[in-house]
């Protein structure tokens, strides 16, 4: 008798439920460990005296009374705190804004009369891999603007999500100038090199030049792959009424004169903004924490004016050009024209809320859990007794991060738990510390973006919805992990390859900083 196939179609599970699930099997993977009483150490190097210290890391049992008290007395606080909430809010009023008065529509019309589509891809992930040391603004800002342009040229905007996701996350080790990401890692790396020297000073600008390289590479096989293999997955795109309407029409010479006014209001308000970030200056360093020594920390750093304020700076960019734009167009005639742009994005953001919920709750039971760092270190405590030298090193180094990314995605913890061990053994190998932070962070780069633990991961699966035209069916996490796959074999592949070539080849790897010492 002939079964239909129908009968066993795929249950697909919304991905608030996975997030639910996930907490529940992580809770219950805590009581065991608990039980079992199992726990490990790591070396931390004390930043005073230089000495090794040992941190002992137990596995939290959540899975009973104190753990579910934890939970219920928590999920609103885990909610509320959870990055992406406040910052996605923000930089969507200033994208609605921008879209609905019509600038950003006659912007990239103007943009791809003069620019082939292809090189367009191109920027886009380049402008992720630059985002990335804003860190937020690239997920809350550019990921929504990327959509747009791909709409605008009459391409499926979730290949636009992609290709942006991509760029801020599988090319956040690469950047043109040194940044937040080169401060937080330096601490760790300067204070794990005292354990063998202590007259050692490690660059910040050590790893400039790779990354340099790696930035153009990054955004040329991003475009690659956004075009031969993302597109094509994702098929065709249903445009609606309203979307057909927006791309037959042409911009008018007064739409494009209201381009160029916005334009350059923006290039105006921008002066005393970076005024505000240059330092010893009269008036000047309202943005920067001058407390901080160095200038990098003074800019990127955690209390950073600015680095804190980055995405209401941008939100409010748009804004002001989505502002003159309308009133030179017309499009605004009155200030409810003005606030229905804020929250024109936010309609959509109702399905994104109930992601971050359960997400919120996933992502911090996990780490109330230690069940990642006690994975992670113990196995920094059995690579730490083996002797590993050269290019074995460097591979087995590599390959550690990879891993260790699926389950604890935060490049500052990762680096605390190994530096200690890993820049000795790099040292020891003849290899500068430098090298031994280039080779992390072209490593916890390569499958960041696959993991549901990633805290901005969540923000891509709610944009891949809004722009999903099948309304009875669901973007899951498998579907949004098998657009990342491409991406990060791709990139893992191009990575290593970059560090195999600077090491081998001998050539710098930053501002007077070699791999070898």
């Amino acid at each position: 008798m002939k079964i239909k196939k129908d009968k066993f179609k795929k249950i697909k599970l919304h991905p608030a439920l996975v997030f639910l699930i996930l907490t529940l099997i992580v809770m219950i993977i805590s009581s065991v460990g608990g039980i079992l009483n199992l726990e490990t150490s790591y070396y931390n190097v004390n930043p005073v005296t230089g000495d090794l210290e040992s941190r002992t890391v137990v596995i939290n049992n959540l899975f009973n009374r104190t753990g579910i008290q934890y939970l219920i007395s928590n999920m609103l606080s885990n909610f509320i705190t959870f990055a992406p909430l406040g910052t996605l809010i923000i930089g969507l009023m200033g994208v609605g804004v921008a879209y609905k008065t019509g600038f950003l529509n006659t912007l990239y019309k103007m943009i791809a009369k003069i620019i082939p589509r292809k090189i367009l891809t191109f920027i886009v992930v380049f402008l992720g891999v630059i985002f990335s040391m804003f860190f937020e603004v690239g997920y809350v800002i550019l990921i929504p603007l990327a959509a747009i342009l791909f709409l605008n040229l009459g391409r499926h905007p979730s290949a636009g999500i992609c290709a942006a996701f991509a760029g801020i996350t599988f090319g956040y080790g690469a950047n043109i100038v040194a940044n937040s990401l080169d401060s937080t890692l330096l601490n760790y790396t300067q204070t794990a090199v005292t354990i063998l020297d202590k007259t050692y000073k490690v660059n910040i600008n050590g790893n400039l030049i790779i990354m340099i390289v790696s930035t153009l590479f990054i955004s040329y096989i991003g475009m690659l792959v956004t075009e031969k293999i993302i597109i094509p997955k994702l098929g065709k795109y249903t445009f609606d009424e309203e979307e057909q309407e927006m791309l037959k029409k042409e911009p008018t010479s007064r739409e494009k004169k209201g381009v160029i006014i916005s334009l350059l209001s923006i290039f105006i308000i921008l002066i005393p903004i970076i005024y505000c970030i240059i330092p010893n200056l009269p008036f000047s360093g309202l943005l920067l924490y001058l407390r901080d020594t160095e200038y990098i920390d003074q800019l990127f750093g955690e209390n950073s004016y600015f680095y804190q304020g980055s995405v209401f700076i941008f939100s409010v960019l748009l804004m002001i050009a989505g502002l003159i734009y309308g009133l030179r167009t017309k499009t605004i005639k009155s200030n409810r024209d003005f606030v229905d742009g804020m929250d024109y994005y936010l309609k959509d953001l109702s399905s994104i809320l109930v992601l971050i919920f359960f997400a919120a709750q996933f992502c911090q039971i996990f780490r109330q859990t230690n069940i990642g760092v006690f994975v992670f270190s113990s196995i920094i405590n059995f690579i730490s007794d083996l002797e590993l030298t050269g290019i074995v090193l460097i591979l087995v180094t590599f390959l550690i991060v990879i891993i260790s990314n699926f389950f604890l995605p935060a490049a500052s913890t990762k680096w605390a738990v190994m530096s200690p061990v890993i820049v000795p053994m790099f040292m020891q190998s003849s290899l500068t510390p430098e090298f031994a932070q280039a080779v992390f962070r072209a490593a916890d780069s390569s499958t960041k973006g696959l993991t549901p633990l990633f805290t901005y991961f969540v923000i891509l699966l709610g944009f891949l919805q809004i722009y999903n035209k099948k309304k009875n069916d669901t973007i899951t996490i498998t579907n949004a992990l098998s657009l990342m796959v491409p991406y990060t074999v791709a990139f893992t592949v191009l990575w290593l390859l970059i560090i195999i070539c600077f090491y081998i080849l001998g050539i710098p790897i930053g501002i007077e900083t070699n791999s070898v010492l």
